[in-house]
């Protein structure tokens, strides 16, 4: 039972550092200059932890008889299966390519920043949102990617790549559909 409060404990601060943490280790490249994983990876990480949680309180409950222990071994499968799915989502944005791989798609895409047929910046005024950056590719592929602290100071990295390439950004001021 002890054991149940300190993953009870710790979740919070795991979910919050570990995705980035894993996705930096796993996609990282000198190329790169940012690797950042989505909302969706945060919660299926919460869900592998929740998964833990609830096998070491079925094991305390159920006072370890034989189906706790089943019942737990798949809870700590499908926690395991949580933290795989999760850290297979990414967005990596670099000197050459654009690559991500979204949540539950075996598929990983990369694209040079010659692919990028359209590019579009996306402000709300009223800062009820923050700002986007929607890149259209070749192949009919959108990627949204929503504007953080870093994707701020990486703003003048991206408008030139895409420069280099002869795509201009178009900017929208305005509210969303």
């Amino acid at each position: 039972m002890a054991l149940s409060f300190v993953v009870l404990l710790l979740s919070p601060i795991f979910v919050f550092v570990l995705p980035p943490f894993i996705a930096e280790g796993l996609y990282f490249s000198p190329e790169n200059w940012y690797v950042f994983v989505s909302g969706a990876s945060y919660l299926m990480y919460s869900v592998g932890f929740l998964f833990l949680l609830l096998s070491l309180f079925v094991l305390f409950l159920l006072n370890m008889r034989k189906i706790s222990f089943f019942i737990s071994l798949v809870c700590v499968f499908l926690a395991g299966l949580s933290f795989y799915v999760a850290a297979q989502n990414y967005t990596s944005l670099g000197y050459d390519s654009i690559a991500y791989r979204e949540i539950f798609l075996k598929e990983e895409r990369i694209y040079p920043w010659s692919e990028v047929e359209r590019a579009v910046y996306i402000e709300v005024p009223d800062q009820e949102s923050p700002p986007e950056y929607e890149f259209y590719f070749t192949d009919g592929e959108k990627l949204t990617v929503i504007e953080n602290d870093t994707i701020f100071l990486l703003g003048s990295f991206i408008r030139a790549s895409l420069d280099n390439v002869g795509t201009r950004i178009e900017i929208v001021r305005g509210y969303r559909d």
